[in-house]
């Protein structure tokens, strides 16, 4: 893998993701909170980078997702331990990660297939309401450790959830199609 700067950017938020849960585990919520903003700043930063300097690579189009998955998987593991978002939800979140995580071995090292990673707006709105979610939980989770009561669950974030869940199942079951048309060589990407 080459290590240009958007690849060492999208190494260093798989790096940080023990770091920011130990600091906001440890309640140092401030530090925890700069790095976790660092983490997500890191997702923008690479993809636009690796585009301005010309110097998009297969793997970086690669590594950003698993990234990301990694990333989602750590953080909403760590509030589903904490009882901040619900198991089915997350239960969503692992399946969809992990099925797509699973998926690029098999083709890039079984098969020996290069594929490509092009989100459409659907997955994109999918990232945006995982990381308010995401937001939601961990900022929840601080205001509780002030003394507060939190924040009103249901009437706040259950319909983001709900609308959330829909998105990642319809991730799901697009997803498997356009991976067997990449398995039998018929498409190259996955959106």
């Amino acid at each position: 893998m080459p290590l240009n700067l958007p690849n060492l950017l999208t190494l260093s938020r798989i790096l940080l993701i023990p770091a920011v849960l130990l600091l906001i585990h440890q309640r140092s919520f401030t530090a925890g909170f700069l790095l976790a903003g660092w983490v997500f700043l890191t997702d923008y930063l690479d993809g636009r980078l690796a585009r301005k300097l010309g110097i998009v690579t297969q793997a970086g189009m690669i590594l950003d997702p698993v990234a990301d998955k990694l990333v989602a998987l750590a953080m909403f593991g760590y509030l589903f331990a904490v009882e901040r978002v619900p198991g089915w939800y997350v239960a969503l979140i692992f399946v969809r990660d992990l099925a797509q995580l699973a998926s690029i071995p098999v083709l890039l090292w079984w098969k020996q297939i290069a594929f490509k990673v092009a989100p459409k707006r659907i997955p994109k709105w999918g990232t945006a309401f995982n990381f308010a979610i995401l937001g939601y939980g961990f900022v929840r989770l601080w205001l509780e450790d002030l003394g507060h009561a939190g924040l009103p669950y249901d009437s706040v974030i259950l319909p983001v959830l709900l609308v959330s869940g829909a998105i990642e199942i319809y991730i799901l079951v697009t997803y498997l199609p356009r991976f067997l048309q990449i398995y039998r060589g018929t498409h190259d990407t996955f959106e």
